[in-house]
Order: structure tokens, then C-alpha cells, then sequence
């Protein structure tokens, strides 16, 4: 178990790149995940011997039926826990598979496309840090850090650490998403596993989602950490790393004696 720290990996820097190549890192951890509502199928039914995930059978002759008996809905409906958190499978996450498989193979990272919402995001960090600085707690800077006590690593690269025990995670938002949070009284779903993750990697009591919105006032959020969440995400790294290993050895056995190209780094081109 190693949590390892690189605080002076400014945040987009190679240095950075280098850390976070072909791993899983917070990030990307809501493509890993499923988060769905439970429904009655989830349940067994107690007016049959439908076990969950079953069809209902008829009362009559015992065969499978198309429609689920109205008591097996009730019972789902009388449950306290109404979501389940599980690894998911779905194009998205063999496309995000891809990406990092390609990346360990090559060793290089492609630039990603810095859209308007990222620009705003990298313009506002500053000055979210300094108003939550200023409002709530003193912040040092942390560019990565990796824990790999599942016997690989997960990255996370936080927007601040707050003393010994809290994280601070910064999103700048439109002013309808910043109304809808406040309004909710919860950060955004989308935002949930990056959160989590973050606290997962980072052993820390305790996140702040902080939520700006140049004009309106900040919003702080604390969140805690939830072993349902702990357990999606490292179970589905664990599928993940399992996936890209096999990725892998399909390449290597494919590209057998195929020969070489030379890299034309583009990216430097379009930097340029």
C-alpha cells in the first residue's frame, strides 16, 4: 500500500502526462462506473419462486410470464436503498480502454481537445482557490498522486490539499448548473465518482466540491467517503486492468514482425 505524491507536477505539464499515462485516474472514473436505480427485477418476488433478475412464473402452471407480478413492485418500492453502484460495460468505456491502452503501448499521451467549458475551468481554478482560501481553509497545491494497494495504480490529481485530513475539487460552472446544484443541495451525479476516487486515492477524510460561478456566490459541498463507491471503483479498475493486459497481448501477437514506423508528434506541430 504507497500513496505516492508528485506535488510538483503542475497540472498539464509533461511532467504531469507522464504521471497519469495509461492509468486510471479520477478523471475518468464516472466511464468506469454504472449508477442506475433498482427496480423490481433486482428483488426476488415473494407471490412466486422468482429469484432477482428472474421472469415471474404464473401461479397456475408455474411457467415463465412476460409481466412481473404487482407485489414484486411493491416490495422494490418498500426498499430503503433505491440505487446500486457496479462497474459498467458500454462502448464508452471500451473506447476510454482503448486510450490507455494505446497510451502504455506508445508512451505517449495525445492532446485533448480544450474546449469552452475547459478554458473557463482553467481560468477560473485560481480564483475559486483563493475565494475558498479566503471563506473557508488555507490550500497547498498537489499536482498527482497514485495509491496502487489494489496491486496497480489509480492516479488522481487534486485541486488542492486542505491541512491533513480534506481535498478541495473545483469545477467552474455555467450559472444554470451552478443554480441546479444549489438548488439540490448536492454536487452534480456526473461529478460523484471523480469525488469519490479522489478520496479513494488520496486516504482523506473529507472533499469539498466547490462550485464557481463568476457573479454568484461560491458553493461548498463537503463530501464523505462511501464504501459503495470504494468498492465500484476499485472493482472496476480491477476489470479494467484485466481488459488492458489482454489488449495488449492481442497487439503484440498481431504486430509480430510488422514493420516499424517513425512518430510524427503532430501535436507539436498544432502547437506550433
Amino acid at each position: 500500500m504507497t500513496l505516492t505524491t508528485y506535488p510538483d507536477a503542475i497540472q498539464g505539464s509533461d511532467q504531469w502526462y507522464d504521471h497519469r499515462r495509461g492509468i486510471i485516474t479520477a478523471s475518468v472514473a464516472g466511464e468506469l462506473i454504472t449508477v442506475r436505480k433498482l427496480t423490481a427485477i433486482d428483488y426476488p418476488c415473494p407471490a412466486c419462486p422468482a429469484a432477482a433478475y428472474e421472469p415471474c412464473r404464473s401461479k397456475v402452471s408455474g411457467a415463465a410470464i412476460k409481466t412481473l407480478h404487482p407485489e414484486r413492485a411493491e416490495y422494490a418500492r418498500s426498499q430503503s436503498s433505491s440505487t446500486v453502484i457496479e462497474p459498467a460495460s458500454n462502448p464508452e468505456l471500451r473506447s476510454l480502454t482503448m486510450l490507455l491502452v494505446a497510451e502504455r503501448i506508445t508512451g505517449w499521451t495525445e492532446l485533448t481537445y480544450v474546449g469552452d467549458d475547459m478554458l473557463r475551468g482553467i481560468d477560473d481554478e485560481h480564483l475559486a482557490r483563493d475565494k475558498y482560501t479566503e471563506h473557508y481553509a488555507p490550500v497547498t497545491e498537489c499536482g498527482f498522486m497514485t495509491e496502487d494497494r489494489w496491486g496497480f495504480q489509480i492516479g488522481y490529481s487534486p485541486d488542492g490539499l486542505v491541512g491533513d485530513d480534506g481535498l478541495i475539487e473545483i469545477k467552474s460552472r455555467r450559472p444554470k448548473l451552478h443554480l441546479a446544484a444549489i438548488l439540490a443541495d448536492t454536487p452534480p451525479a456526473d461529478t460523484m465518482a471523480q469525488l469519490q476516487c479522489g478520496l479513494l486515492v488520496s486516504g482523506r477524510d473529507w472533499i469539498d466540491y466547490v462550485s464557481y460561478c463568476g457573479g454568484m456566490p461560491l458553493w461548498v459541498k463537503r463530501v464523505f467517503p462511501q464504501q459503495d463507491w470504494f468498492d465500484a471503483i476499485a472493482e472496476a479498475a480491477a476489470i479494467f486492468e484485466g481488459n488492458a493486459a489482454e489488449m495488449i497481448r492481442q497487439y503484440e501477437t498481431s504486430v509480430a514482425g510488422l514493420p516499424p514506423t517513425e512518430r510524427t508528434n503532430h501535436d507539436v506541430e498544432l502547437k506550433l
